[in-house]
């Protein structure tokens, strides 16, 4: 029923690097880019972690682009965290190890899981990611995420450990009809984690909220 897109944002995957500094706005206007792209004038945006901060970010720019949100294991800002836990945040990704990275997942994951995570971060343009991390704490500090008013579902996972399951029900209960689900025995990556649990809640809801 409808035509998915995944991208690489600037510095990621199979997108280029680029030169001079990074503005985390800037990232709203590549997700228009792409809808220009496939000439898609509305759409569902389904974001994790980064994501799903870009997400809320573009439904608070121009709602009238979107038709729904979800957001996955994010946060609605840096604000939102003690300084111990950002300094935990930057530092834990500042220094990726196997160890730390199987941290991101919950007690229910597959094997297939890990090894999906390793290679996805095996692909990590440093440079643009080190850019990412720091504008991100920076910039990205407290969205006024009371003004969204497009469907929203946020998605968190039981047992993440980059961003507790609460401040997710939190986020939930300051977007204005926003609804919440939590994942259980999941921790940080639901849509490696818990495929097709994952797949169903989001065609589910998007199917809600398309025209």
């Amino acid at each position: 029923r409808f035509k998915a897109a995944a991208w690489d944002a600037r510095g990621y995957g199979d997108s280029d690097d680029y030169e001079g500094a990074l503005q985390f706005e800037y990232f709203t206007w590549d997700v228009l880019r792409v809808a220009e792209h496939f000439k898609a004038r509305k759409l569902h945006l389904v974001g994790l972690s980064m994501g799903g901060r870009i997400a809320r970010n573009v439904a608070l720019r121009v709602p009238e682009r979107v038709h729904s949100i979800v957001m996955i294991s994010t946060d609605p800002g840096f604000d939102t965290l003690p300084t111990s836990r950002v300094m935990q945040f930057v530092n834990e990704r500042r220094v990726r190890t196997p160890q730390s990275l199987k941290t991101l997942l919950g007690s229910g994951s597959s094997r297939a899981a890990y090894e999906e995570l390793l290679d996805s971060v095996s692909r990590i343009h440093e440079a643009s990611y080190q850019k990412t991390l720091e504008v991100s704490v920076a910039q990205d500090r407290g969205a006024p995420i009371e003004k969204i008013r497009v469907p929203t579902l946020v998605i968190a996972g039981e047992e993440d450990s980059a961003y507790p399951p609460e401040l997710a029900e939190e986020m939930a209960r300051r977007i204005p009809g926003a609804e919440f689900m939590m994942f259980e025995r999941t921790g940080h990556l639901a849509n490696l984690e818990q495929p097709d649990k994952f797949n169903q809640a989001v065609f589910d809801f998007v199917s809600r909220h398309t025209p």
